[in-house]
């Protein structure tokens, strides 16, 4: 094989990875937020503002007198139509604004656990100097392939994972944008349950009742068996972020991973825990930052009125 890596990119982790002056504008951003939150409750969501909002947005689309098959394109064309990619920051957009509770806090979306955002900002930020320092000592070596770079940058991924997690994971698209940067599936969530959950499909156990009492935050980010994952909390929230990604990426699924997808499990979850303010903030947030919104959030009665198996090719 022939040990050459030119064609190698610079390191790609150098992206993500900000300057301490960047880490403190951001920083500074954060704070002026949980200000703003702390003097005016209506700056995090505003339900009346909500109301023309949506209408607004959605005033093409007849709910009632589409059919399941209309109503998946008419939605489809509408979100896809309004969204302006962003590239993959979660540092610079979740942690922020798009992600924070009411209380200018973060919630780890698979254990419920409370997060300082200061701290989530700090360790991401210790943890992509790490990717950048191991990749750049592998980029230096010679006498590695190509393909055994890539193998070596997986794992480094893989074992420095960021307090971010993708609903839909990341290998069922192969990592690619839009898909990878859209704030719509991406949450705050600590590296541990992260790797917990990999890139295993949602389960529900007959046996687990977790998520059943919300107000009741355990440290455990849920259960894995047998390849399978079911979240300790926020069961409806992922169901709908899943079910987003459905409507606006038909087909973007790879093949062999489509029979992950379970839409009346999530479904039963979406009707099970009902969208709630964080919620609602997060998709007025992510509107006012790429353009499009989640109408799982919107309307949620109409789920089912919604033909998901389209999405499949």
């Amino acid at each position: 094989m022939t040990k050459n890596n030119s064609s190698i990119p610079e390191n790609e982790f150098s992206a993500l990875l900000m300057s301490e002056n960047e880490q403190i504008e951001l920083l500074n951003k954060l704070n002026k937020n949980k200000g703003i939150i702390e003097k005016d409750s209506k700056k995090y969501f505003d339900d009346d503002a909500e109301k023309n909002i949506i209408a607004s947005y959605y005033k093409t689309i007849n709910f009632n007198q589409l059919k399941p098959n209309e109503l998946f394109k008419a939605l489809h064309s509408l979100i896809e139509n309004t969204h302006k990619p962003v590239i993959y920051d979660p540092t610079k957009y979740l942690y922020t604004w798009v992600d924070l509770q009411e209380d200018g806090n973060l919630k780890s979306i698979y254990s419920g656990k409370i997060r300082n955002p200061e701290d989530v900002i700090a360790e991401d930020f210790k943890i992509l100097t790490k990717r950048k320092n191991e990749l750049d000592s592998l980029l230096a070596n010679q006498s590695l392939t190509e393909n055994e770079l890539k193998t070596q940058k997986k794992r480094i991924e893989e074992n420095n994972k960021l307090n971010c997690e993708h609903v839909v994971p990341q290998s069922w698209f192969n990592k690619q944008e839009p898909m990878r940067g859209d704030l719509h599936h991406l949450f705050a969530c600590e590296p541990s349950c992260n790797s917990l959950r990999s890139n295993y499909p949602y389960h529900d156990f007959s046996d687990y009742e977790g998520g059943k009492v919300l107000n009741i935050i355990r440290q455990e980010c849920g259960k894995l068996e047998e390849s399978l994952f079911e979240p300790e909390y926020a069961k409806g929230i992922v169901a709908r972020a899943t079910l987003y990604f459905l409507l606006r990426y038909p087909d973007k699924i790879a093949n062999d991973k489509e029979k992950n997808i379970d839409i009346e499990l999530l479904l039963k979850w979406h009707e099970e825990f009902p969208v709630s303010r964080y919620e609602r903030h997060r998709n007025q947030s992510i509107q006012d930052t790429q353009g499009n919104r989640n109408p799982l959030v919107d309307f949620p009665n109409y789920a089912r009125k919604i033909n998901f198996s389209l999405s499949s090719s």
